[in-house]
């Protein structure tokens, strides 16, 4: 079931969310509860949506391929910021974040730097976002990819910054940089070798003396020969990714695994129906109220465009886990 909801209802259903757990047993029945829900407009529109986070004020960063709002003419994708405001109960209109941020294409530099920059993380405390460009992007060697942080100064985005080796490297084509629960741990997806095959999902922290470490495979509960990418771990330590392995309901499927110490998780769980379709279903997000649950699909029944922006209740998620 899939309905599409307005920015007043998803801010209803965050309401809901809260208060869900000393709900009577039939109030949670209701379509609220059990729906996956389109994030209606103006986060969604005709253009495709993607990869979404959130700081714990509620602030969410996005990706958006609009064109009427873009940082530069040809830009395939540009990161935005959108609040909320409680008192209208809608999204405010988002914000490109603009150059430098936003990369413009640079194709007379090499062919392959189109001004792609999305699959943006911005931490609990709204001052950093890590996102992946391919503004450094080179042909020769193949490097399609980089990933880059932008920190908040004086109320201003700095210029990004190359994360560089051992995070970036010029064959892994790093992308979706996400921070663990800890507020320490960064981890990505890369093709560098050392893995399981196609893009599996590495973890870092850095030293004393800020230096990013050797990023640690997550191991073979977490990466297949299939591709891996993207975390997002609840207050829990349950971590979300995107994998095309085998046992889904096809295509691109989100699951869930349980930490069970430092750079090692249980066995991976498909979320099951509700939230995974026959299309692609990815990169999984997790609003601060730790109740919702949110992601991206091309999921046919209840689209503005190709690509959009879903919600749905934790409660909904096929875990495995006692809810």
């Amino acid at each position: 079931m899939t309905r599409r909801m307005t920015g007043a209802a998803w801010g209803m259903g965050v309401v809901i969310a809260g208060l869900a757990a000393a709900a009577p047993a039939a109030a949670q029945e209701s379509w609220v509860e059990r729906a996956v829900h389109n994030f209606g407009e103006p986060i969604n529109t005709l253009w495709a949506e993607g990869e979404l986070s959130f700081a714990a004020d509620g602030t969410m960063v996005y990706c958006s391929a609009r064109e009427d709002l873009g940082a530069a003419p040809g830009d395939p994708k540009d990161l935005y910021i959108a609040t909320f405001d409680a008192g209208t109960g809608r999204w405010n209109t988002p914000v490109n974040m603009g150059q430098p941020v936003n990369s413009a294409p640079a194709t007379d530099v090499d062919p392959i730097r189109i001004g792609d920059d999305r699959e943006q993380w911005i931490t609990a405390d709204v001052n950093t976002i890590y996102f992946k460009s391919d503004r450094l992007a080179t042909s020769e060697p193949r490097n399609a990819s980089d990933l880059f942080v932008t920190r908040k100064e004086n109320g201003e985005w700095t210029t990004p910054e190359l994360l560089p080796y051992p995070i970036s490297t010029d064959e892994g084509n790093e992308h979706c940089p996400a921070i663990l629960a800890d507020g320490e741990t960064l981890c990505f997806a890369s093709r560098r070798a050392g893995g399981y095959g196609g893009s599996d999902i590495w973890c870092s922290r850095q030293d004393a003396d800020g230096e990013w470490q050797e990023p640690v495979n997550q191991g073979p509960n977490i990466n297949t020969a299939a591709e891996e990418f993207h975390f997002s771990q609840d207050a829990d330590g349950r971590v979300y990714f995107t994998s095309a392995r085998p046992g889904g309901q096809g295509g691109m499927d989100i699951w869930s695994a349980m930490q069970t110490g430092p750079n090692s998780w249980g066995p991976a769980v498909n979320l099951g129906p509700q939230v995974n379709t026959a299309g692609a279903d990815m990169c999984p997000a997790l609003p601060p109220d730790d109740a919702t649950f949110t992601w991206f699909s091309n999921r046919d029944d209840n689209s503005f465009g190709g690509i959009d922006i879903f919600w749905t209740h934790k409660s909904n998620l096929a875990t495995g886990a006692e809810r």
